[in-house]
């Protein structure tokens, strides 16, 4: 018996006018593109995997000098052929004779893992979606929390002294974001949404003027302040604000190119002037949205133009800061659900990380290795992270107002000792 044929539905036709329309899908993007492109990925476990510590040498000074026979010596900064002992697999300065490693100088002097364990590490780490927590770290490749994670933040350092500097020049898009959030307290361990409470009232002396449009008459009377003026008094002592500038791409469609970071205190004139006096060129054109805090952007660059996010996306002519916007979703996403609230003493570095990122989206899995490697060896020795777990740590908070003092982290309080087992 031939199995009968089933009609057409009008919604499967879409001859139905009155019909739910699905939720259009998200347009593949360029990036979406590389990703699924053979060239996104050139290097994996397989390849790291059959590494040797001589071969781990070569890609770690490949990274750092960009040759493995012609390098500055660690001790007096030589620029030469330094002679090579491939018994000691390391090299003897022609000029004054002493001798260095390839990680002499930098993050990982005085390392105990192997080369070729810190090669995968860093590999693991570089190459994850959105970020890559010391736990995970620690089950992917059996070592301790405390190397997986010091490891981690010697990376995040390097990236912060040597990748999150420099001037951007063209079209800019600055924006500022909480990233502690103004209600977090009360967010915090209960379920989001299907609330049946009502909406709170907005007092009438808050409400936004209203004028009719025939008589000219005002209808609802306007604040008699800004709205924000009294908000800071309501937020929490350690809310703090990350300032991103994003340098658009001269070619349209492929984003931005270049992203710069800075947390902050408040979103204030001062903090934002100082962020992009220190990131922006005179001779840029800045593009924000409304807030007054940058209003004198157009007395400092060359022009200036903001967007009315209560109305549109985007204004006529290009104008819009949605890339910065972006950047701050993908570094809430990074800061709540990757690394799960790390304490504001090290909000900036991971800020840093989630611009490297950013910037480093479209290069492969190989070039993503070398790039953080490079990048982290060139800084020097490490100023924040060599003895950490033996008390050394950072004291300060690293904020565009200047370095904070007594900050407080969300580690062991100093002094404490575990309690002996009954």
């Amino acid at each position: 018996m031939a199995a009968a044929s089933i009609p057409a539905t009008p919604a499967a036709t879409g001859s139905n006018p009155n019909e739910r329309k699905l939720f259009p899908l998200r347009k593949q993007t360029g990036t979406a593109a590389f990703h699924m492109s053979k060239h996104a990925v050139d290097e994996g476990y397989d390849e790291l995997n059959k590494l040797t510590e001589r071969q781990a040498v070569m890609l770690l000074a490949e990274a750092q000098w960009g040759s493995t026979a012609y390098m500055p010596c660690a001790h007096c900064g030589t620029l030469d052929t330094h002679y090579w002992s491939g018994k000691e697999l390391r090299w003897k300065c022609k000029s004054c004779g002493k001798r260095f490693s390839v990680t002499s100088g930098t993050v990982f002097a005085d390392h105990k893992l192997p080369l070729t364990k810190i090669i995968k590490l860093a590999f693991t780490w570089a190459n994850g979606a959105s970020g890559k927590p010391a736990l995970q770290l620690r089950r992917d490749w059996k070592v301790a929390y405390q190397t997986a994670f010091t490891l981690a933040h010697k990376l995040r350092e390097g990236l912060m002294r040597g990748f999150n500097v420099g001037v951007l020049a063209g079209t800019l898009e600055m924006d500022g974001a909480d990233m502690n959030g103004r209600r977090y307290r009360e967010k915090r361990n209960k379920p989001q949404g299907g609330g049946g409470a009502p909406k709170p009232t907005i007092p009438a002396h808050l409400l936004k003027p209203q004028v009719d449009p025939e008589t000219g008459e005002i209808l609802v009377m306007g604040p008699p302040k800004p709205h924000k003026h009294d908000k800071r008094a309501s937020m929490p002592l350690d809310r703090r604000i990350l300032l991103v500038i994003r340098q658009r791409s001269l070619s349209k469609g492929k984003g931005a190119v270049a992203t710069r970071i800075a947390v902050a205190l408040s979103e204030s004139t001062a903090t934002v002037t100082t962020a992009a006096r220190k990131f922006v060129s005179a001779e840029s054109a800045v593009m924000s949205d409304e807030d007054p805090s940058y209003a004198k952007f157009s007395q400092l660059f060359a022009e200036h133009k903001t967007v009315n996010h209560s109305k549109a996306y985007s204004a006529p002519g290009g104008v819009s800061n949605n890339q910065a916007e972006s950047f701050n979703w993908r570094m809430r996403r990074l800061v709540e659900g990757i690394y799960l609230n790390p304490s504001n003493k090290y909000l900036a570095d991971y800020a840093g990380e989630a611009a490297w990122r950013e910037d480093a989206r479209k290069l492969s899995t190989g070039q993503k290795l070398r790039h953080v490697l490079g990048v982290a060896m060139r800084v020097g020795l490490s100023l924040w992270w060599r003895g950490y777990w033996q008390g050394k740590h950072r004291l300060v908070e690293l904020l565009i107002e200047g370095p904070k003092d007594e900050t407080r982290t969300r580690g062991k309080k100093k002094g404490w000792k575990a309690k002996p087992p009954r």
